[in-house]
């Protein structure tokens, strides 16, 4: 898993796994709201783990939140508690 955080400080979760080979997106470079695989450069949406066009392929992605400073991450959707 891979952790970023924007320059707008917002805090996002992916799968430490590019969808083109398996590159590890922790070691990219965030720029807004993407980040871009050092391996070969395919750019992928924090948000939506979606690549960016002409790239295909989705990296998968998990739900956060800021609580008292501290990152939760919720790891499997079907667990989750409506408020």
């Amino acid at each position: 898993m891979a952790l970023f955080r924007t320059g707008d400080d917002r805090v996002f979760a992916l799968a430490d796994k590019c969808p083109h080979r398996g590159g590890p997106l922790s070691q990219g470079i965030v720029h807004g709201t993407r980040v871009t695989c050092p391996m070969h450069d395919m750019v992928i949406e924090l948000d939506t783990g979606h690549a960016v066009a002409p790239d295909e392929g989705d990296a998968q992605t998990f739900e956060t939140r800021v609580v008292e400073g501290g990152i939760e991450i919720l790891l499997d959707r079907s667990q989750a508690v409506a408020e």
